[in-house]
Parts: structure tokens; sequence; C-alpha cells
């Protein structure tokens, strides 16, 4: 262990060692990470990094605990296991969480067992929600583990980022871990808009992460406008002039401030870009590749690009290219489908991996900023549920994580989550029940019931 690189606890150092005294004392692992994006990364980075050391290892990607859990080997959870502290106490192999979601459970607390370690942020004062992810977790494990290890600082901070933490800057950890990959050469940066493709229209067509209400997808609509500024069409982002890009900024940013968009919202349009120089990849990049594979059901193509399988680089960005046209559609009519009770508002979507993220897209960029929104999957017996909020409203005390839990479980259901952004499962004949009392506990925390 190369000492507290960082401005963490002493006792969250002493995890960290034990961790790598299990590391360093067996030579096969199993992985298990959440599916979405930033499990992917925290996948990614651990995989990395026991493959440079030469152990043997297999992954495998959750959306909750697994019925029969793998056996003969140390086990290894990323992104997950803060929900299931009872059942991992259970597991005979020696386990180790790191997960950056809050313990939900007030019957549960973090054990204390000789063949567990349970790394959690939040237990030593380091906010899970925005300071750290799953991904990073996992590279602040590698870079102590050994100080070259810095290559994964792509990987883990590109899990930040799906996770929404760069919006208005990395904050704490992320922020330490960033400016340190900086300083020592293992990412570089530039600035300019946060769109991609082939051509300038191109990349405002698909648009979605930001999303450009009016214009993202719109083709007649973006021709005129880089007509009117002078722009060519067909050119490349990075081929045009300062004054151009300077104006095309502008005219997007107008088009977020007439929606009363959130202000740090409209200024994570454009900024800083970190681009990893050992492949030329990007953070911003790679998260959306990552959310895109995890979107469609796809997070072992996710874990294969970030392992340098060209093929399957090429295979996501094809994917990332659908999945874009398919939540514009879904963007343009969210509107249309939003139905509201006083204090929440919530839509139906059928298919289940693309909710959470047109909540979260709805949230920043075309929905009322007054009340969380809440996307809902019917399944064959339960409703799936995404709830998204806004800083502001964490700010005021709304804890979606939290409510979630509490008013899943009062139901007979599960959820958790972090309180800008959480999730539920309850049986269809429970969700009325679910949305009132969500209605009545959200009006109660932000004044309005």
């Amino acid at each position: 262990m190369e000492g507290n690189l960082f401005d963490i606890p002493g006792d969250l150092e002493k995890k960290f060692e034990k961790t790598i005294s299990i590391l360093d004392d067996h030579d096969r692992f199993r992985l298990i990470t959440h599916y979405d994006a930033d499990g992917i990364s925290a996948g990614a980075v651990l995989s990395r990094t026991v493959m440079k050391y030469q152990k043997g290892f297999h992954t495998t990607f959750i959306d909750s605990f697994p019925e029969k859990v793998p056996k003969g080997s140390p086990i290894i959870f990323t992104d997950i296991g803060n929900s299931y502290l009872d059942r991992i106490s259970e597991i005979e192999e020696t386990v180790i969480v790191l997960d950056h979601h809050e313990v939900r459970d007030n019957n549960s607390s973090i054990p204390d067992l000789e063949d567990k370690v349970f790394i959690n942020p939040h237990d030593h004062g380091i906010d899970g929600s925005q300071e750290v992810s799953g991904g990073t977790l996992a590279l602040l494990l590698a870079i102590t583990y050994d100080n070259t290890n810095w290559e994964e600082a792509l990987y883990g901070l590109a899990g930040a980022a799906a996770d929404k933490q760069a919006i208005g800057g990395f904050t704490g950890l992320n922020l330490q871990l960033l400016e340190a990959s900086l300083d020592k050469g293992h990412l570089e940066k530039r600035t300019g808009l946060f769109i991609d493709g082939e051509s300038i229209q191109n990349a405002l067509m698909k648009a979605c992460d930001p999303y450009f209400p009016g214009i993202s997808g719109e083709k007649k609509k973006i021709k005129k406008i880089l007509e009117d500024l002078e722009i060519d069409p067909d050119a490349k982002l990075e081929s045009i002039g300062l004054e151009k890009k300077r104006k095309l900024n502008s005219l997007l940013v107008l088009s977020l401030l007439k929606r009363d968009i959130p202000v740090d919202v409209i200024e994570s349009i454009y900024g800083t870009h970190y681009i990893s120089p050992h492949d030329g990849l990007e953070v911003d990049i790679l998260y959306k590749l990552l959310n895109s594979c995890a979107r469609n059901d796809r997070p072992g193509l996710g874990l294969s690009l970030c392992l340098g399988d060209n093929k399957a680089f090429y295979e996501a960005k094809e994917i990332r290219d659908r999945y874009r046209k398919q939540m514009i559609e879904n963007l343009k009519t969210l509107e249309e489908r939003i139905e509201k009770k006083e204090n929440i508002q919530y839509f139906y979507e059928e298919k289940k991996t693309r909710k959470g993220e047109l909540a979260g897209l709805g949230m920043l960029y075309l929905l009322e900023q007054d009340m969380p929104v809440l996307g809902l999957t019917e399944l064959d017996e339960d409703v799936d549920i995404s709830a998204r909020a806004t800083k502001n409203m964490v700010e005021q005390g709304l804890d979606m994580g939290e409510l979630c839990d509490r008013l899943a479980e009062r139901l007979g259901g599960d959820g958790g989550g972090h309180d800008i952004a959480a999730g539920a499962t309850v049986e269809k004949d429970k969700i009325d029940a679910f949305l009132k009392a969500m209605d009545e506990e959200v009006g109660k925390l932000l004044g309005s019931g």
C-alpha cells in the first residue's frame, strides 16, 4: 500500500489495507457488479487490475442479489451490496464490498467480520451520491494497491460521470482523483461542447445528453440554425473557428434558458473534456458508450471494450447511435405522457432499462423543476420504479433513496438508491398506494403538503 494518497479517514484506509491483503493472498476472484454504466466502470477497473497482475477472474453483472452465490473464490461486489448486508454476511467465501450507495435499512449495520470487508464512503463522512461513485471507488482501490495503476483513471471517472456526478464539476474524492490523474499525465484536457458526431449537424441530430428541446433530432431546424450562423452543417465541430463555436454555444444555451433549465445543467453542456493519452478515449464519450450498453442489456460488451476489444468498441458505437435516436424520439413525447399528482409527476415506459434514463434526462431538460419524476415499467407481477429529483430538491431535504426504501418496504416491496436518484419495486396492485404515499411524503418534505 502506497500510504494515504488522499484526504480519506484513517479507518477507511485500514479497510483498504485489509482489502489489499486479500488481493495479495489469492490468485482468482469472482467480480460481481451492477449492470449500469457505473457498475460496468467499476467492474472494468477491477477486471483490468487483477488481469494486470495475472490473477484469474470472472465478472458477472447483476441488477439484484443473485439467487446462487458462486463458491470457491473470494467475491468482490462493486456498485452493489449495501442493500444485502445480511445475505452477504452469510456467504462462506471471503467477500469485499465496494458500494457507494447508502445503507437504508435501519435494522442493518455494517458487519464486523474477519473474512468480509464492507467499504461504504457514507460510513466515513464521504457523500457517495456526489463525491465518489462505484467506478472511482474501484479506482481508489486500484491505485492504493499499486500506484502505477493510474491508467485506470479514464474508466473510473467514466463511472462517476455516468452517475451524473460531473454536473457542476467533480467534487470530493472524484475531484482529487481527477486532479491527480491530470498531474500525472494520465488524463489531458480540452474545452468544448459535450456533443459528438461525424459532423456538427450529425452531432445535434443525435444530442440526447445534453438534450436540446425543439432542436435535437430535428434535421430541417438544425440545418436552418447552422445556415443562419454561417456554419457548414457537414463540418466537424473541432474544425470551425472559435467565434462560430461561441455563437453555436450561445444559441444552445439560450434555447435551454427559455425553458428555465437549472444553471448548473446549462453550464454542463460546455466545459472541460478529459482524454486519456493512452488510447485517445475521453471520459464523456466512454461513459455514454457504457451507458448505451447497459441500457440495451449488453453490459458484457461494455466490459469488453474497456478491456481493449476493438470489435466491441465499434459495436458499442453502433448501439449508442441507435440508442440515442430512440431516446430522442422518447424525449419528444415525454411531456405528453406525464401524469401529475399534487407533488410528483410520473410516466409509464415499456422498456425497464430505458425509464431511468428518460426520467433523468426529463428532469434535467424537460419537466417541471419543483416536483420529482417517477418512471414506471410494468413487469409480470410487479412495477419497477425509477425516481429522479434535482439538486435543489435535495438541498431542501428530499431524499428519494430513503423514500423509495421506506415506502416500498411498507408495501411489501423493496427500494433504495441515492438522494437524487433512486428506485423501487412493488406489486402491481400496490402501485397506486405507492404513488399516493410518495405524493404525500414529498409534499411534507418540500412544504406543499
